[in-house]
């Protein structure tokens, strides 16, 4: 699965001064595998795979 942002995303990430990274719990997918057959929306980065870095 792979990771898109709308024209309007970019356009707010890139104004911001915040970086992302990827999210530690899903691994940037987006989702985790609970059973063989299962995947659930990862609550940690709400689907994103990633997650905001703000940097001092």
């Amino acid at each position: 699965m792979s990771f898109s942002l709308t024209k309007k995303e970019k356009k707010v990430m890139s104004s911001r001064s915040v970086e992302h990274i990827s999210c530690q719990q899903c691994g940037g997918n987006g989702y985790m595998k609970s059973a063989p057959n299962c995947y659930h929306t990862c609550l940690e980065c709400l689907g994103r795979g990633l997650i905001p870095h703000f940097s001092k």
